[in-house]
């Protein structure tokens, strides 16, 4: 009667389990694969940044890259590294400021060792995470105009923390 019930119990509980997985897309990168929650459709890789551009089905863009930290200008062996994502953030929005672009840092946290920030290009805020993972350099940036601004910093933080290993 007990393996009968248990039988039960497993009949009832494994729809629940499968139904409730959420689904991921995976993407290949320069350093290896990065897993996204949810369906992306890849739209173009920039090569000289390696970043790729994907798209869901609510018409939100984001755009994901994963280098090797020591193919940047501004790496420094030397230097911690929460102190190099630092540089990251400060070579790139140097740059964006240089094309005339506001750049405004939204949040940082030296601990898991990510900076997140945004620029406005005139359509919408591209909102930038800039990470360190092991050797490599997460470069995530979300860019919609369909979600909030903390709806944008929670998912980058979530992928973040799903691909730092």
């Amino acid at each position: 009667m007990k393996k009968l019930n248990f039988l039960f119990f497993l009949l009832l509980l494994l729809p629940e389990v499968i139904f409730s997985q959420e689904s991921y897309t995976s993407l290949q990168t320069n350093s290896g694969e990065v897993k996204i929650p949810g369906k992306w459709q890849q739209l173009n890789t920039a090569e000289d940044s390696g970043q790729t551009y994907l798209k869901n089905s609510d018409n939100v863009i984001i755009a994901i890259a994963k280098n090797p930290k020591r193919a940047y200008p501004f790496y420094a062996k030397e230097k911690s590294d929460f102190e190099n994502v630092i540089a990251f953030y400060k070579w790139d929005a140097d740059y964006r400021e240089s094309l005339n672009s506001k750049t405004q840092k939204l949040k940082e946290n030296p601990k898991t060792e990510y900076i997140i920030w945004k620029y406005n290009d005139g359509k919408a805020d591209n909102v930038f995470l800039f990470g360190s993972s092991q050797k490599d350099f997460l470069n995530l940036l979300v860019y919609t105009n369909n979600w909030t601004e903390e709806q944008k910093i929670k998912f980058l933080e979530n992928l973040f923390e799903m691909n730092k290993k």
